[in-house]
């Protein structure tokens, strides 16, 4: 067996998660390698990849962990860490229930965004809002919502959030979107501040098409789980599918996502979270 382990320096301070983990891993003859941020690009074989971190790191993760197929055991050296399945005070456990085949597989899926003709993928979001420009003004955006050719919506707002399943938890319940099973076959188009009383979160299947067209004068700037991509001028657009890959989680045996929702979700540090 042979592992990758990603340590998120801010998060695991001085690094004791990592150093936790290893040990363990040395003591059960386990082959492990640890994974740098330049090797990020390039492709590896293993059996599991340990993220250490929180709920951002599994994100950064997540298309190497879809391209090289391998599933992902997150460690929480966070606060929230919502993805991971495991505390850092838990680095025994979950070595243990990965020799010992006590971990389920939980595929998620993953939106596929072709923005400009390069080709992103997101785990959570792919955000579109209103840009600054010096020369135009702070205006509001103006976008167009298709599905599979049809036109579904348009208004004026501060943009729009299409989330997976998983992002469903994220920033688009944080505007009242709907809270989608992590293995619901759909995705959400949710409305950020829209003048329009009639404008709500649309649910469509994830074998359907979406496009996102910039409709206004106003520039839009485009986010991918939270990263920067690029600005988007009036007459650009975005296309987003259903990857062809999912991203894999290892997760304890018994796994209850409702149940780690509202334990998640009611913690009172909930709002002062560091993710």
């Amino acid at each position: 067996m042979k592992v990758l382990i990603y340590d998120n320096h801010e998060k695991d301070a001085g690094g004791a998660c990592l150093q936790a983990l290893t040990a363990e891993l040395d003591a059960k003859g386990i082959e492990h390698k640890l994974l740098l941020d330049e090797m990020l690009p390039t492709n590896c074989k293993a059996d599991a990849l340990f993220a250490i971190g929180g709920d951002g790191t599994i994100l950064f993760l997540a298309e190497y962990s879809k391209r090289n197929e391998i599933p992902i055991i997150g460690i929480n050296a966070g606060k929230l860490g919502f993805l991971c399945e495991f505390e850092k005070n838990s680095v025994k456990e979950s070595v243990d229930a990965l020799i010992n085949n006590k971990l389920i597989k939980d595929k998620r899926l993953l939106l596929k965004a072709n923005i400009n003709g390069k080709t992103h993928y997101a785990l959570n979001d792919v955000y579109v809002q209103r840009a600054y420009d010096i020369n135009k003004g702070n205006m509001v955006a103006k976008i167009c919502v298709e599905i599979d050719g049809s036109i579904v919506s348009k208004f004026n707002g501060d943009g729009a959030i299409i989330s997976t399943p998983t992002g469903s938890t994220a920033y688009s319940f944080s505007l009242g979107g709907p809270l989608l099973s992590p293995h619901a076959a759909a995705f959400v188009v949710t409305p950020v501040a829209a003048h329009s009383f009639n404008q709500r979160a649309i649910v469509y299947p994830a074998g359907s098409t979406c496009k996102i067209s910039v409709i206004g004068k106003a520039p839009v700037s485009t986010f991918v789980d939270g990263a920067y991509i690029e600005q988007l001028n009036q007459g650009d657009f975005i296309e987003l599918s259903c990857a062809e890959k999912p991203v894999v989680f290892l997760r304890r045996e018994g796994y209850n996502f409702f149940e780690k929702l509202s334990e998640k979700l009611t913690k009172k540090d909930y709002g002062d979270f560091n993710e």
